[in-house]
């Protein structure tokens, strides 16, 4: 197996992840966001396309830093419980100083 073929079922399995996650997340009883939920929807169409177009051989060549970008992405949303939002709010200890 080579390196582009084990980046490649990397990819394509992180991205089913954060397709996934992004697919089950529920709110609960907080408001509707917008911002997010179009973010989200974005996040779910890219993802989707990624692992479609892997699994299809119409995506042959993964890079190193694009799959550790999408491993910190899908981490990042599964420690956020899959809330987008989350990921780039600001805590009130930074946004103070």
């Amino acid at each position: 197996m080579t390196l582009n073929i084990l980046l490649l079922n990397i990819n394509a399995i992180t991205c089913f992840l954060i397709a996934a996650r992004l697919l089950t997340f529920k709110r609960g009883v907080s408001r509707h966001n917008l911002i997010g939920s179009a973010f989200a929807y974005l996040l779910i169409v890219a993802c989707s396309a990624v692992t479609i177009r892997i699994i299809s051989g119409a995506y042959v060549q993964a890079d190193f830093a694009e799959t550790i970008i999408n491993i910190t992405l899908c981490v990042s949303l599964f420690l956020s419980r899959g809330n987008v939002m989350n990921i780039f709010r600001r805590s009130d200890h930074h946004a103070r100083g």
